[in-house]
């Protein structure tokens, strides 16, 4: 079955960090990025479809960068997809340059 996208996929390769409301936390690289939301792979994490969480995303000197608000609209194995609650801007730290 093909995937239809809405808006255009950027590939990334960057560290992030998965906090639940219960404040459980997860270590997990960042793989893509849209307006959307972001594709996520996460070894040491089991989350639920619809479970919201916040991401805190590493910046290029070794600092915590934005911590949007999402939720996962698709898990599977240990490939999580996220999508932006509140109409969150993509952080500044996935842009394209």
């Amino acid at each position: 079955m093909l995937e239809h996208r809405y808006h255009r996929r950027i590939p990334q390769d960057l560290p992030a960090t998965l906090r639940t409301r219960s404040g459980e936390t997860a270590r997990c690289r960042i793989t893509d990025c849209c307006s959307d939301g972001i594709g996520l792979v996460c070894e040491d994490a089991k989350l639920a479809e619809g479970a919201i969480v916040e991401v805190e995303i590493a910046t290029a000197n070794g600092g915590g960068g934005a911590r949007p608000r999402s939720y996962v609209i698709h898990a599977e194995g240990d490939r999580v997809g996220l999508m932006w609650l509140d109409d969150a801007p993509v952080p500044a730290c996935l842009q394209p340059r």
